[in-house]
């Protein structure tokens, strides 16, 4: 979750559901006693002429957290005050989850080979099989996963 202070989101542009929900969350404010009329009517004015994110954050600098707005990095819907902050993109495996299942079986795979092959063969060389953990991540959860997770929201 982003909020209008974070330098990272402060020049991203904002939607008319943005200018909205900020309008809307001033009116909570008001409702609370914490702005009077007109200093909602000049603070909602400046809202619904803002086009970025910084340009929100004068608006609810002086009003207490819940009064402002916070907004999910990747959609920039408005999500949930008390939610806990997380900046970590959901990544979807290849697969879903039959991919995460073999992704999370591959390592006793990796061991059940490098003893089999050791036994038969010499452990000298068998230690590569663990290399099957990072092929089967990269392939599971590469770079095509970021695509994946914007595709399935």
């Amino acid at each position: 979750m982003v909020d209008y202070a974070d330098p990272q989101w402060s020049s991203a542009r904002l939607s008319d559901r943005e200018r909205e929900d900020a309008v809307q969350r001033l009116s909570v404010a008001r409702g609370e006693g914490r702005l009077t009329p007109e200093e909602f009517e000049a603070r909602a004015r400046s809202a619904r002429a803002a086009v970025t994110r910084g340009e929100l954050d004068p608006l609810f600098s002086d009003l207490p957290v819940a009064a402002a707005p916070r907004y999910d990095a990747g959609q920039g819907a408005p999500a949930s005050v008390a939610a806990p902050e997380s900046r970590t993109p959901r990544v979807r495996p290849l697969g879903g989850p039959i991919g995460a299942t073999i992704m999370a079986l591959v390592p006793f795979i990796a061991v059940l080979l490098f003893f089999l092959a050791g036994y038969w063969g010499s452990f000298a060389w068998s230690w590569l099989w663990f290399l099957l953990v990072p092929l089967a991540g990269i392939i599971i959860y590469g770079p095509a996963a970021e695509y994946r997770s914007r595709d399935k929201r």
